[in-house]
């Protein structure tokens, strides 16, 4: 994974999977997997209104308003539970000491990419009997924030990320079919070239 030079201090565009270093550090981890399971049943609710949840949550923050909810009205159902979700775990007292001074988009932003990091793990697994999906969520929505668990460096939650995440998973099993596929074409090709070589040879014999 590319990391900026000690002595670059020039802003970079990192992937959606690659948040960039200097992240600040927040609570503990275990403290918001417990919140995490302690999530009342509105925020799991089909039918509420998730611009209200996230209205409500800035408010809660004290962060400003936000104007754009693109990235809330147009998002699926179970990103929009994420999204409800996340809303619940941000309120956390300590982490929103942290979110609270951010301006509203940057928060509503923050939120859409939670729902994308998360958007491989079925709903129903975070809150379920594996303490590693738990994790994953709880990480991830730390990671679209840009903080890190207490006591964590950077590359300890890189790594754990790494570990955990079942997106970043499944990029790896789809990049390995891929050069398995492009394996297999080229031993085909290669096979096909030695055959005509061969038949060539037996022409002109």
């Amino acid at each position: 994974m590319p990391r900026s030079t000690t002595g670059d201090k020039t802003p970079r565009t990192a992937p959606l999977d690659h948040p960039l270093p200097g992240s600040v550090e927040g609570p503990w981890l275990q403290s918001l997997t417990a919140r995490l399971l302690r999530v009342p049943d509105d925020f799991l609710a089909h039918d509420v209104v998730t611009r209200a949840v996230v209205n409500d949550t800035l408010d809660l923050l004290g962060s400003s308003p936000c104007r754009d909810w693109t990235r809330v009205d147009s998002t699926d159902l179970p990103s929009r539970l994420a999204t409800q979700v996340g809303c619940w775990l941000v309120t956390d007292p300590e982490l929103s000491r942290i979110v609270g001074p951010q301006p509203g988009e940057q928060v509503v932003r923050s939120l859409a990419t939670f729902a994308t990091h998360v958007a491989a793990v079925p709903l129903r697994s975070w809150f379920g009997d594996d303490p590693e999906r738990h994790e994953e969520v709880v990480r991830a929505l730390l990671r679209a924030l840009m903080i890190r668990p207490r006591g964590e460096s950077h590359d300890v939650a890189e790594d754990a990320w790494v570990s955990l995440s079942s997106s970043v998973r499944e990029g790896a099993l789809r990049l390995a079919a891929v050069e398995q596929l492009q394996a297999a074409e080229l031993a085909r090709r290669l096979a096909e070239q030695r055959a005509r070589e061969a038949a060539a040879q037996y022409t002109h014999v």
